[in-house]
């Protein structure tokens, strides 16, 4: 039958649907070398490393995204960095995509001091951002196993590439919903990391801020992005000048003490803890053609990650 395959023509004689072919005993006849070549298809393994994660710092991930927009600090890439077990995840921007291998080395030496814990593993992509000998040094004189996935296997580190999808989501969302310029995505996709890491996931009953620190996260600095804010201006000198600057409230600041905010008419990002923040009032209305053209994202890879994860689990059922 001409490289018909051997389940397609026992088909043809259970049910009888052609004249002419006998109804002898098929045998399967191995592996066809021109059908292998032809008819060459991905079918993913599954990793078993995966059910392997019992505790922080089991397995940590990390993956780099970009180019992205150039924003106004200059940072066109970002490195993600996600622990597993509790799914607590950084964001770093970058000016270059050089730049993450030494990032990625100084936050697994403070999250390991200052948590207390031991990283077991790192799963990254194959490429040499990752693999260089600067890094399988470090990872070798702290007992770190570093895991690779394979090109093209994006379901080999498909947790952290989930996670790339929703905190793009959520900075694109929140960029349009501001009408914000694409240079503030680093501040976007920050904002985003904040609200994952004080959010459930489907597979834990605790927010990765809690798993973490052993408290539960308050949402009390909690504001929406990109709102109008009023920030208290410290330095003014004479009793008529301003004593605040306009500008739009870009999240929360990382040691939780105030709130970060973009000021147009400086072009620059300042912190502060006297602000009023009006939530009814944005940037401008949501130009959504703009942040389509930003390609913050790429869905093609998900797409492509979910369809191996069917793959993966139709061969293990079968």
């Amino acid at each position: 039958m001409r490289h018909l395959s051997i389940r397609n023509i026992r088909c043809l004689l259970k049910f009888n649907s052609v004249e002419g072919l006998h109804n002898t005993k098929l045998n399967d006849v191995g592996i066809c070398h021109p059908c292998s070549i032809s008819k060459s298809e991905h079918r993913p393994i599954q990793s078993p490393s995966r059910k392997n994660i019992q505790t922080t710092g089991d397995m940590i991930l990390a993956d780099l995204i970009g180019p992205l927009p150039l924003s106004i600090d200059k940072k066109r890439y970002a490195l993600i960095i996600q622990d597993s077990f509790s799914r607590l995840t950084v964001f770093i921007p970058l000016h270059d995509k050089t730049e993450a291998q030494a990032h990625l080395k100084t936050w697994m030496l403070q999250f390991m001091n200052t948590m207390k814990i031991t990283i077991k593993g790192l799963r990254t992509d194959n490429g040499t951002k990752f693999r260089n000998n600067a890094t399988d040094e470090f990872l070798k004189e702290k007992g770190i196993v570093h895991e690779y996935s394979m090109p093209y296997e994006h379901h080999q580190n498909v947790k952290i590439e989930h996670t790339n999808r929703t905190i793009s989501e959520i900075a694109r969302t929140s960029l349009i919903a501001a009408g914000l310029p694409a240079t503030v995505w680093p501040w976007a996709f920050k904002h985003a990391v904040w609200i994952f890491n004080q959010t459930l996931h489907a597979d834990k009953k605790k927010t990765p801020y809690e798993i973490i620190l052993g408290t539960k996260p308050s949402l009390v600095l909690l504001h929406i992005f990109g709102a109008k804010s009023y920030i208290h201006n410290h330095l003014f000198r004479k009793d008529m000048s301003p004593r605040g600057i306009k500008g739009y409230h870009m999240g929360v600041a990382p040691d939780l003490k105030g709130w970060l905010f973009w000021v147009p008419s400086k072009n620059s990002i300042i912190k502060s803890a006297s602000a009023k923040i009006d939530e009814s009032i944005f940037y401008k209305k949501s130009n959504i053609s703009t942040i389509q053209a930003m390609h913050i994202f790429d869905d093609s890879m998900i797409k492509e990650i979910a369809l191996q994860d069917r793959m993966v689990s139709y061969l293990n059922s079968n």
